[in-house]
């Protein structure tokens, strides 16, 4: 997967992105979060309650950018099983609306910020914890 920090503005699949088009997203800005790798640093520490589940329930409504492969947590894709790969993996992204942005994170966020404590920007948890998913 590619690195982004967070909070820069979303590249990575632009041309499926289009903030001028009609409905919910129109001339919202895309910002990316948890677009982690293994050989960068990232901010660690335990999120508020509640956090974890809605991502993971986010994962299911909040779906965008389908791909056919699959990409492997970088930390937990490290144990291999012959040449297979176990541990989570991701095809897909989420979007989360915020105060006038959106945010695209990859679909692992909630196993980042579960399992390897990655603190995703407050801004982003706030929307998370905002979302009709979180009730």
């Amino acid at each position: 997967m590619t690195y982004y920090a967070d909070l820069t503005p979303y590249t990575y699949d632009r041309e499926n992105w289009d903030p001028e088009a009609s409905g919910l997203w129109r001339g919202v800005p895309l910002l990316n979060v948890g677009w982690l790798d293994r050989g960068k640093t990232y901010p660690q520490a335990t999120t508020p309650p509640g956090v974890v589940e809605t991502l993971n329930g986010m994962t299911r409504t909040h779906r965008a950018q389908q791909t056919r492969g699959y990409h492997f947590c970088p930390w937990c894709a490290s144990r291999r099983v012959g040449a297979r790969v176990d541990g989570p993996r991701g095809s897909a992204e989420i979007r989360v609306a915020g105060n006038g942005v959106a945010y695209a994170a990859p679909e692992l966020i909630a196993h980042y910020v579960e399992v390897h404590d990655y603190l995703p920007p407050a801004a982003f948890v706030e929307a998370v914890l905002s979302s009709d998913v979180a009730d």
